[in-house]
């Protein structure tokens, strides 16, 4: 009979039912606490034994050898028993074989639990490798699929594993540059840079981005966005892996809005200088004029400083374009605003009024100070050299009063004084309401 602690099988009997039967605690207990080979002739005179109900009633046992056995683990633990219903006795050899029974049952049961043990780390490992293979293909078809350039270096440069992408953006294989280097594949020029990169990406243990420019045989270079970045393999070994895009079109595109934006800066810059700037003489125009006379008068009233505005007119232009051409006489104009850029102080404006005209605005000047610019000015006039005959120009000036209640009354006033200064024979200045110079 084949026992563990609570059951038993009986495998070979010729009066009991072969099969699973219930086991007296006491024997197995007896037995396992025994640890070697346990012979009672006659359980009705052993004391453990005498009350024991397999003894007093059925199968009625009157005489039990047993030896325990376990499996090196110990997971498996029982004993083996020979048991019958009269009192008897062993040989020693008889014992002997009972032991030997009990190793080859242990050996035995280690057998088949290493065989289990190993049909288990079979089948673990056949289902670790069908999830690697899995994997791989998920891995794959993931990075095939993508529109990036991967690829995968190990600590020397080899590639490892590189995608279709990659493959087509250099009309190649999927498989014919794995295991080159850098060194294979690349010019010095390129190969030099791009693997001190790589090193410092694997030492430094950090993702890098940068930008390439590559040129292909054809002359035509392409921009790349590329991050790199050190990973490692099951083995633990350091790798280095690399994702990169063709940004040529974004860069072209964002060259191209760079330069719109410059145009239109420009273009702006430009309109700007026009709605304020004379074409012909590059002073400022009256419009430019109009604005800063509306600021200064606002802020000459309030701090209670002077202003004084100058209307100057050219004597006789009107003969001078009729004898020798409205060039000559567009050549005066740009010549009198250059006299006029020259003569005025920093925080005076000079701008072409309109025609022939031209204005000057003086702030924190009065009157005294406009006659003084004034002299100056028809000063240069009579030195300078004309290319036809010389130029002269009249005068009118108005300086700021407390009856004025804007800038445009202050032009009007030197505008009466300009005209004053034509009806007393030109080539002079004169203050509104006031002397002539």
């Amino acid at each position: 009979m084949l026992k563990r602690p609570d059951h038993g099988w009986v495998r070979a009997s010729g009066t009991l039912r072969l099969g699973d039967v219930s086991v007296a605690v006491t024997f197995c207990e007896q037995t396992l606490r025994q640890r070697e080979i346990l012979v009672v002739e006659d359980t009705a005179r052993d004391f453990h034994f005498a009350g024991d109900a397999q003894v007093i009633g059925e199968p009625r046992t009157r005489f039990f050898a047993g030896v325990s056995f376990a499996s090196t683990d110990r997971l498996t633990e029982g004993i083996l028993c020979v048991t019958d219903r009269v009192p008897r006795a062993l040989t020693s050899e008889q014992e002997e074989a009972l032991v030997l029974l009990a190793h080859q049952l242990t050996a035995r049961i280690d057998q088949r639990e290493e065989r289990q043990r190993l049909d288990q780390v079979s089948q673990e490992r056949e289902t670790s490798a069908t999830n690697l293979r899995a994997s791989e293909e998920l891995f794959r078809t993931f990075m095939n699929a993508s529109p990036f350039l991967s690829y995968i270096k190990d600590a020397a440069g080899r590639l490892l594993f590189y995608n279709r992408s990659y493959a087509r953006r250099f009309g190649i294989s999927e498989y014919a540059w794995l295991g080159r280097t850098d060194e294979q594949l690349w010019s010095r020029s390129m190969k030099v840079p791009m693997r001190m990169q790589d090193l410092d990406v694997m030492a430094g243990g950090r993702t890098v981005e940068a930008e390439e420019r590559l040129r292909a045989s054809d002359g035509t270079v392409t921009v790349w966005k590329t991050y790199k970045f050190p990973c490692f393999d099951s083995a633990g070994n350091l790798l280095l892996a690399g994702l990169a895009m063709d940004i040529t079109e974004e860069q072209e595109r964002k060259q191209e809005l760079e330069r719109y934006q410059e145009e239109m800066q420009t273009a702006n810059e430009q309109l700007r200088r026009l709605s304020v700037t004379d074409e012909l003489t590059g002073l400022r125009n009256r419009r430019a004029f109009e604005e800063r006379l509306v600021l200064e008068f606002s802020m000459s009233r309030r701090r209670h400083r002077e202003l004084a505005v100058l209307l100057i007119d050219v004597d006789n232009f009107k003969q001078i374009n009729d004898r020798w051409g409205h060039g000559a006489g567009d050549t005066v104009l740009r010549r009198l605003g250059a006299v006029l850029r020259t003569t005025i102080r920093l925080p005076d404006l000079v701008a072409r009024y309109g025609g022939e005209e031209f204005v000057v605005l003086l702030p924190e000047s009065g009157s005294e100070a406009a006659l003084g610019f004034s002299r100056r000015l028809m000063d240069r006039m009579a030195t300078e050299t004309w290319d036809h005959e010389p130029v002269t120009v009249s005068i009118g000036l108005a300086a700021l009063n407390d009856s004025l209640l804007n800038g445009f009354q202050l032009v009007s006033m030197a505008d009466e004084a300009l005209y004053a200064a034509k009806r007393a024979g030109k080539n002079r200045a004169v203050v509104y309401g006031g002397s002539k110079q």
